[in-house]
């Protein structure tokens, strides 16, 4: 992958261990596997216990080098591993997009020509790797699709169980969407809706569907906070989305400073105020009732993804007006 290797190419590995966000006890960890070690031999849980390190870090103390340059030394590698199951069932990539919003917070910045794009070309799509989908066809209508294999499994005792409900939106799902969010230009904003709407699978399409609702009451809003995505009703929250942004020196803040502290991630920049317009516009022209009722339609054939978006299409009717004021 050309973008993948522009990253490898310009981010050197550091020369010193990174270490963890703890430096009361009497020693700190210290993440020597990437020293001694090729990253794609490291294991998952190794690689995202170090990028919860990095983000939680950055939200308690602060940005420091070690951790802004051992990030960018593991993303090109972060974003190839990014399907990989961690410790705690979810994809890596949720571990990959919290770090890359908290040593990038406001933008992406032009590290080398291509950065921008080499970004968006990998790690905003990864949901879309081919790991991550299998092909399918419906045993009812015959209709062949790739259907997303990561939303469904079958529990123990035999009981079919997903990582989402009417009540909470797939982590995965909303990890990517809220990266798109913060890092889309405004002008790409409804064709990657367009796009996500687009997907035939009738599960990713009920996992959409909740978290459109979710979103809804936040996109009425100016100005998202990540406390905000910690209440919204659906759930939108996803892995390590409460280390987003600072604890210090901004508007909803634990520590409210008057002044911002310049190392610190403001919560105010959490998301840019026109790309929420930006995406407020593309769901009221794309996401009309007519696909609503037709979601609804496909979600009533089958019964487990029925009682999974249990009044989530007539809710997300009933919110839609919302955004058109």
């Amino acid at each position: 992958m050309d973008a993948v290797d522009r990253m490898k190419a310009h981010f050197h590995k550091p020369s010193e261990p990174m270490g963890e966000a703890w430096f009361m006890g009497e020693q700190r960890r210290m993440f020597y596997e990437f020293i001694e070690q090729p990253i794609e031999e490291v294991p998952v849980e190794i690689l995202s216990e170090a990028l919860t390190e990095m983000s939680s870090g950055i939200c308690c103390f602060g940005h420091r080098y070690e951790w802004d340059q051992w990030f960018k030394y593991l993303l090109p590698y972060s974003i190839t591993r990014s399907h990989e199951l961690t410790r705690g069932g979810t994809l890596l990539i949720q571990d990959v997009a919290t770090t890359f919003m908290s040593v990038y917070w406001k933008e992406i910045p032009e590290e080398y020509p291509e950065f921008r794009k080499d970004v968006l070309n990998s790690l905003s799509v990864g949901l879309m790797v081919a790991n991550l989908w299998v092909d399918y066809q419906d045993e009812l209508t015959g209709t062949a699709y790739p259907k997303f294999k990561f939303q469904i499994w079958r529990h123990k005792n035999g009981t079919l169980l997903m990582d989402w409900n009417a009540r909470q939106a797939s982590s995965d799902l909303s990890s990517m969407m809220f990266f798109c969010l913060k890092y889309l230009e405004p002008k790409e904003i409804s064709s990657w809706i367009h796009s996500c709407i687009s997907i035939y699978d009738p599960y990713w399409r009920g996992a959409l569907s909740v978290w459109l609702l979710g979103a809804c009451d936040l996109l009425c809003q100016s100005i998202i906070v990540p406390s905000d995505v910690e209440r919204a009703i659906p759930q939108v929250a996803w892995e390590g989305s409460r280390m987003t942004g600072s604890s210090i020196g901004s508007i909803d803040a634990e520590h409210p400073q008057t002044k911002v502290i310049e190392e610190y991630n403001d919560n105010k920049y959490f998301l840019p105020c026109e790309n929420i317009q930006a995406l407020r516009e593309a769901i009221n022209h794309l996401v009309t009732d007519e696909l609503i009722l037709g979601w609804r339609d496909v979600f009533s054939r089958d019964p487990f993804l029925w009682e999974s978006t249990r009044n989530v299409p007539e809710s997300l009717l009933s919110k839609m007006p919302l955004l058109a004021t």
